[in-house]
């Protein structure tokens, strides 16, 4: 499960560098003029955690998928109401996770960011971003991670979840054939710039889940490259003829 956004400029260099990767480390409290105007609550004077523009403006639509009717293959379809279970786990890159992002030392995670405060456009502070997985919060929560890394273009899609088939029995290693229903919390304002969101079902495979952008872009730099060797081969040729034509000459 993916989610997209379009016009979307996280390659933007203010944007981009609006962070602080010494307190994603595990130091909650440490302050980074990179990270204006978000480094600290104006009115407590304590240090945002996470700090900069990235972390504030996290995406937190959320989305729940049911299937409504099932369709067997001898074409006959049956009402059901089955709620699809996803994890939000496993993610995020694993030399992101417990590398460039971990948690401060201890057990008790509210202590640990006791002293600091929760992004302005948050509802919940860092450490219960999921009340479902206590292993899945603080700096170590993998949907934080995987916004934290910035697309290079402006259209883009991240991982939201995976839909894992160990917590979904009553499915046959896959989603079924049928009519599904998406609900949609709608969090995320996009419509005042002019830009789209999208929520994307996708099978991944070794080599990742299915990117057309990636492909658009190498068929078009490919291209280019070989309109500039036939260009180059052109001219060579050309010049190649003309000093073998002057040798000619002068014989």
């Amino acid at each position: 499960m993916f989610y997209g956004l379009e016009k979307y400029y996280q390659n933007h260099r203010k944007y981009a560098t609006s962070r602080s990767d010494h307190q994603l480390r595990g130091n909650p409290k440490y302050q980074d003029e990179g990270c204006e105007p978000f480094r600290t609550d104006p009115s407590s004077n304590m240090p945002y955690a996470p700090c900069g523009i990235i972390a504030n403006s996290i995406f937190n639509d959320t989305f729940e998928l049911r299937m409504v009717k099932r369709r067997f293959k001898n074409g006959t379809e049956v009402d059901v109401d089955l709620k699809i279970n996803y994890t939000r786990q496993g993610i995020a890159w694993p030399s992101d996770h417990g590398d460039k992002f971990r948690n401060p030392l201890g057990d008790d995670l509210a202590y640990a960011f006791n002293g600091t405060a929760k992004p302005v456009n948050w509802g919940k502070p860092v450490y219960e971003l999921d009340d479902k997985n206590s292993n899945n919060n603080g700096f170590l929560n993998e949907p934080l991670i995987v916004w934290m890394r910035v697309a290079a273009f402006p259209t883009f899609r991240k991982v939201y979840s995976y839909i894992d088939m160990s917590i979904n029995t009553e499915l046959d290693g896959g989603l079924d054939e049928g009519t599904y229903r998406l609900k949609i919390n709608y969090n995320y304002p996009v419509l005042y710039y002019n830009s789209k969101k999208y929520f994307v079902l996708s099978t991944t495979s070794l080599f990742g889940g299915r990117n057309l952008m990636i492909g658009i872009v190498y068929l078009i730099t490919g291209s280019l490259l070989l309109l500039l060797a036939i260009t180059f081969t052109c001219i060579v040729k050309k010049d190649l003829q003309s000093v073998l034509s002057n040798l000619g000459g002068g014989h």
